[in-house]
């Protein structure tokens, strides 16, 4: 039996840890930062065609007003031309764009299931990764609500950790979630094992997510149906209403639904995940020179290691340093230590409070 999947992608973010590279109008998602296209396109066709009893349907993009534009044309121009829209007026976390894809996939002709995946994230090994969501569709398709578990190779302070339970079919039962605890947390879960980075991909039936939703939020699925019920469609495009997502609570799928319920399940995919977060993920995940230094553009590197370095239009240097950020933009130039992206969130606050919109 082939399992019909609607991915639906999130792109509603901006990437602030990523400015100056990043913003409102051009976010990361929307550039070319890990291949040769969008990592937009890239997640698209992750989830595209199909094989081992799985079919990818067109994927739908949920996303904002600014990005909508940009993000049609890339995947028109990349062949998704069935590709969907749903625009969000205003921002209001994952609880609602889980409830918006599980309402949108029960009206969607042959959608069995819903993978709910970020826009943003690099994945190295795509057929591991459609492996496991070969896997986890067994569970879906029982009403189980699956997550997908990367093994941490540190003890990452900046992502959400699973503790595994009992054996469930290909994947485990999951024991408890833990929301981004403090270093000598995440080392302790390391030595005792069994638990998973949280990478935010989740996979679920349309009527199991929408059924939970009733029993732990009401208030956000009651908001999205309204807004759905009060939306305009315009060909491929789909404008949620203004007033009804307004009124919809900001708060995560993790928090709202995942934390409450009996039905999740966790399948580990080593899969050579990154969220691409921050400048040192970028880092991480890009081609290096002997002396570990990665760079986009005119960019060189004397006598300098660990960096990153990438030009738009003008020639960068590093010179004699280890382990900085130089970031070249026609309009801004950052410098900063590579491992600390909290910073550079700081700088878009601080920009943020003078009101230098030209510059976010």
């Amino acid at each position: 039996m082939t399992t019909r999947i609607l991915p639906v992608i999130m792109s509603g973010g901006s990437g602030t840890r990523l400015w100056p590279l990043s913003r409102e109008d051009m976010p990361k998602q929307l550039q070319a930062l890990t291949s040769d296209t969008s990592m937009l396109v890239e997640t698209a066709r992750r989830v595209a065609g199909e094989g081992d009893g799985i079919e990818f349907l067109p994927p739908l993009v949920i996303l904002n007003a600014k990005q909508a534009d940009t993000a049609r044309a890339q995947l028109a121009d990349n062949s998704f031309p069935d590709a969907r829209f749903v625009v969000e007026p205003v921002g209001r976390n994952t609880a609602a764009v889980a409830a918006a894809a599980a309402e949108l996939a029960a009206a969607t002709d042959g959608a069995d299931l819903v993978l709910l995946l970020p826009a943003d994230h690099f994945i190295r090994d795509v057929p591991a990764f459609r492996a496991a969501i070969g896997q986890g569709s067994a569970l879906a398709r029982d009403g189980r609500l699956v997550t997908f578990g990367i093994e941490p190779d540190q003890p990452h302070t900046g992502y959400g950790y699973i503790r595994r339970g009992d054996a469930s079919g290909p994947g485990y039962n999951v024991q408890a979630f833990t929301e981004k605890p403090d270093a000598e947390t995440a080392a302790g879960f390391l030595r005792a094992g069994g638990f998973y980075w949280n990478a935010g991909i989740f996979l679920f039936a349309p009527d199991a997510v929408a059924a939970e939703m009733e029993r732990q939020c009401p208030d956000v699925l009651l908001a999205v149906r309204r807004a759905i019920n009060d939306g305009v469609s315009d060909g491929a495009r789909f404008d949620l209403d203004a007033q009804a997502f307004a009124r919809c609570p900001s708060i995560s799928f993790d928090y709202a639904v995942m934390e409450g319920t009996d039905r999740a399940a966790v399948v580990p995919a080593d899969i050579g995940w990154s969220d691409v977060g921050s400048f040192d993920a970028l880092w991480q995940i890009r081609d290096k020179d002997e002396a570990g230094n990665a760079g986009t553009g005119d960019v060189d590197f004397l006598d300098s290691r660990r960096c990153f370095g990438f030009a738009t239009d003008a020639r960068v240097v590093l010179c004699g340093v280890r382990d900085l950020v130089v970031v070249q933009t026609g309009d801004a130039v950052l410098v900063a230590d590579r491992n600390d992206s909290q910073a550079i969130k700081a700088v878009v606050e601080q920009l943020k409070a003078e009101g230098r919109s030209d510059l976010l």
